[in-house]
């Protein structure tokens, strides 16, 4: 089976750049830029960076216009064709490669941040691309991961669409909200959603302290855990003036009745220094 998904990843392009990031639905579009933005206060000028499965590049892009040195990896071969027209798009200095985010092809403490979006959920063995990341970080790791009590991720999980509104719209989100109870009383990671229509391929919406447990596995300690973006399905798309609210419950995203709840979340790691 892991040969298997790696195959398929190796061709597969989903377009997410114009799906996600350019989405013409505000709510979808609001989402994900706020994902990619929740990186960029941690970096700072002249770090050497690690993007761990960039996609089309958009983080590494966005990085880049940060002053730091970045280093974009995926296993896609077309995103990373991608990636790099992205990069003269946007007139920043990238350096792009195809490599597989369990096996990186870099040596042991190779950067001093290291970043991973809404990646290792992919991965066959995601313990193993956890301490990848540990191995080639020299202190800081940003990864954030699918997690699932948010509403808007029981939309998905219940077959529609949290930006808009569809004939599913009545039944997705008690649905969503069903298989995540299944997942959380049978004891699971959570639920798993499969990617792409394929249910073979691993997509795991995770419990956020199942998150933390795998990360400190790896070895990380954990400094901070924040919530995604604390989005609420459908609403802001239909009513504009919840824009500037969802915006501003947004900055209490690290806040401990908060942080367990976006739509996604991300762990600020630090690498324990070797004595």
């Amino acid at each position: 089976m892991s040969t298997q998904v790696k195959q398929f990843y190796e061709t597969y392009h989903d377009q997410i750049t114009d799906k996600r990031f350019n989405s013409p639905y505000w709510l979808r579009r609001y989402a994900h830029r706020q994902i990619h933005a929740q990186f960029l206060p941690y970096l700072q000028p002249g770090q050497r960076v690690l993007d761990a499965g960039c996609g089309e590049g958009v983080l590494s892009c966005l990085a880049a216009h940060q002053g730091v040195d970045v280093v974009g990896i995926d296993i896609s071969y077309p995103n990373i064709e991608a990636a790099g027209r992205l990069a003269k798009m946007w007139n920043v200095n990238v350096e792009f490669l195809r490599a597989d985010a369990e096996h990186l092809p870099f040596p042991d403490n190779s950067f001093d941040v290291v970043l991973s979006s809404h990646v290792l959920e992919h991965l066959p063995n995601l313990d193993q691309g956890l301490r990848e990341l540990y191995r080639v970080s020299r202190n800081l790791a940003l990864i954030a991961m699918p997690t699932c009590l948010n509403p808007a991720c029981w939309v998905l999980l219940g077959g529609d669409n949290y930006w808009k509104i569809g004939r599913r719209t009545p039944f997705a989100l008690p649905v969503g909200l069903f298989k995540t109870a299944i997942a959380w009383v049978s004891g699971q990671e959570g639920p798993d959603q499969g990617y792409a229509g394929n249910k073979e391929l691993p997509h795991i919406w995770r419990f956020p302290w199942v998150m933390r447990q795998q990360i400190k596995r790896a070895g990380f300690q954990i400094e901070t855990f924040e919530a995604g973006p604390l989005i609420a399905p459908y609403l802001a798309q239909y009513i504009p003036h919840l824009q500037g609210i969802q915006g501003s419950l947004d900055q209490y995203r690290d806040h401990p009745l908060l942080c367990n709840l976006g739509y996604g979340s991300m762990a600020v790691c630090r690498k324990p220094v070797s004595n």
